[in-house]
């Protein structure tokens, strides 16, 4: 009876395994960092995990995971972008610009990475999002990110 119902949790566990076209990697110019993440939206706010590598053109590569669960992982190149995880179930790639609704503050990421290594304390694209900064000796520390439609990104980096 055991080892039933140890096959039938391994079935399980391997059925929800998804496989999607990987994008080429970033390279070794590519910036990590490894934090925090608040996602939060008009109907669900989490924190997990994140390890963000971005290259300062605006391509990212993004893990966010709970008790080391993924939940969203995300490769951005150009103008283009694979979505996987829990959230997002069967996955999606396609143009930024032609992102669903859910995905869309997650497009948009990708305009405001490049401010992830200025000086600046805030910047904006009007009408789509806004982003505060919070520097020590150069290093983000923390950055929030809100975008229309009540949603919300808050990242926190250790030093």
């Amino acid at each position: 009876m055991t080892s039933r119902i140890l096959i039938a949790l391994s079935l399980f566990v391997l059925a929800g395994c998804q496989s999607v076209k990987e994008i080429s990697g970033l390279g070794p110019e590519a910036r990590t960092r490894i934090g925090q993440l608040r996602y939060a939206t008009r109907s669900r706010s989490i924190v997990g995990d994140i390890i963000l590598r971005n290259l300062s053109g605006g391509d990212y590569d993004l893990s966010f995971s709970k008790a080391g669960v993924p939940l969203l992982e995300f490769q951005t190149r150009g103008s283009r972008m694979t979505a996987t995880g829990l959230f997002i179930r069967t996955g999606w790639s396609g143009e930024l610009a032609h992102a669903p609704r859910s995905l869309r503050p997650w497009a948009m990421l990708s305009e405001v990475l490049p401010y992830f290594d200025t000086n600046v304390p805030s910047a904006q694209n009007a009408g789509r999002w806004s982003a505060k900064f919070e520097r020590k000796g150069g290093m983000l520390l923390r950055a929030d990110v809100e975008f229309p439609g009540r949603s919300s990104m808050a990242f926190s980096f250790g030093q």
